[in-house]
């Protein structure tokens, strides 16, 4: 039978740093920073889609 209060297991999230790929929770202060300012990919903001590809295209021409 399944305890119906079942704890969670915490997730650990990892982060290439200086090369190495290492758990977020043991980064410095200053490394912590910097993780948090990146920003994540998504292809609706990449120059090869969307208008930001159009605008940058007619400049290149």
């Amino acid at each position: 039978m399944t305890n119906p209060k079942q704890e969670r297991t915490p997730c650990e999230v990892f982060s290439r740093s200086m090369g190495f790929i290492r758990p977020v929770k043991n980064f410095n202060i200053g490394k912590y920073s910097e993780f948090c300012e990146r920003k994540t990919f998504t292809e609706a903001n990449s120059l090869t889609t969307g208008e930001r590809h159009s605008e940058l295209m007619k400049k290149a021409a």
